[in-house]
């Protein structure tokens, strides 16, 4: 059975800047975004999954970039969310390449995974070191 992920790769140049490719799959789709950083763009994400969810209406969000503006780069939401009164959780993505009309693309949906798994996506992402691992993969875990 395959499983959702999301692949995290980093490559970074004399400077320290960093530019990232963020590959999103579930078994019926796949969305990539790319876009520059920092080696700490991902740090204040993790720290706020590592204690997600604290109540059933809390939303935790990376976002990058502007949606809509063709002028822009591009946009990437990735979103963690109680997917139901009961505590069953989920991360919503959406990728939008900005493109001009037939250019354009936009995704956007969600994947399950076990409030202990968004957990585990948090304390990578914070203990991430860019300069000397250039890739963290996640795998969702549902029961």
């Amino acid at each position: 059975m395959k499983r959702n992920k999301i692949i995290f790769t980093a490559n970074v140049d004399l400077d320290g800047d960093c530019t990232f490719d963020i590959d999103i799959i579930r078994p019926d789709v796949r969305a990539h975004a790319y876009f520059y950083g920092d080696a700490d763009t991902f740090i204040e994400f993790g720290n706020k999954l590592v204690t997600f969810p604290q109540n059933a209406t809390e939303t935790v969000c990376f976002e990058w970039g502007e949606v809509g503006n063709p002028s822009s780069f591009g946009y990437l939401r990735i979103e963690a969310y109680c997917a139901s009164p009961a505590g069953h959780t989920a991360l919503r993505i959406i990728v939008d390449n900005n493109g001009e009309r037939a250019e354009r693309h936009r995704f956007e949906f969600s994947i399950l995974s076990e409030a202990a798994s968004i957990n585990k996506l948090g304390a990578l992402l914070t203990n991430w070191q860019v300069e000397t691992t250039s890739q963290l993969v996640w795998k969702a875990e549902t029961r």
